[in-house]
């Protein structure tokens, strides 16, 4: 069933699968401008004190007992998560965003055929499905580790300890906004790429 003209696919349809794709993107080169802050939106809450990238990758990673203390500044590990999660949506944005050039300014520039065309749009739209399912999941592992800090927090209180951590509050909220931010996300990817393959 054709979408009514307000939503027609030749215009907002290539808008939305690139701003898709410019997110991807941007998180991803975000991830290695900025990892601290970056770290804020996979949901893990960091400390920012003056620690640098290059302090951190200059020292050593930190002992068994320097991690159970709940320090929450950024370790060589951290920064190693940061990236790996930065190289897979920078990789997934430009994807997207090179199948959306490709399908509205090369192909007509082509003369290609409508069902060519409607062939790269499905393309696309599988691709964009498929990725939906990383802010999914996403939003899972942030609201999960909000729980459990959650639940950490009120052993703290149960056991009787008066003065509970903030970075074990930091962690309840950060986890939930990322969460929820991650949750959004996969809604405007499901919402586009069902518009790819069904418009």
């Amino acid at each position: 069933m054709p979408l009514p003209s307000i939503f027609d696919s030749l215009t907002i349809l290539p808008l939305l699968t690139t701003l898709i794709g410019t997110g991807g993107l941007t998180v991803g080169v975000y991830s290695f401008i900025n990892p601290i802050a970056a770290a804020r939106i996979y949901g893990i809450p960091v400390s920012t004190s003056s620690t640098t990238l290059t302090n951190i990758l200059s020292t050593a990673p930190p002992s068994l007992a320097a991690s159970r203390t709940g320090d929450t500044t950024m370790t060589r590990r951290d920064f190693s998560y940061i990236h790996a999660l930065g190289i897979r949506n920078l990789t997934t944005g430009l994807g997207i965003i090179s199948l959306t050039g490709y399908w509205h300014f090369i192909l007509p520039s082509q003369q290609a055929s409508p069902e060519v065309q409607l062939a790269v749009q499905r393309a696309l739209g599988i691709v964009i499905l498929l990725g939906s399912f990383v802010p999914v999941v996403d939003a899972w592992v942030c609201w999960i580790a909000s729980r459990d800090a959650a639940e950490a927090q009120a052993k703290k209180r149960k056991a009787g300890v008066m003065k509970v951590a903030h970075s074990r509050d930091e962690a309840v909220e950060t986890g939930r906004r990322a969460g929820n931010l991650h949750a959004m996300r996969s809604i405007v990817w499901l919402v586009g790429a069902l518009w790819c393959l069904l418009g």
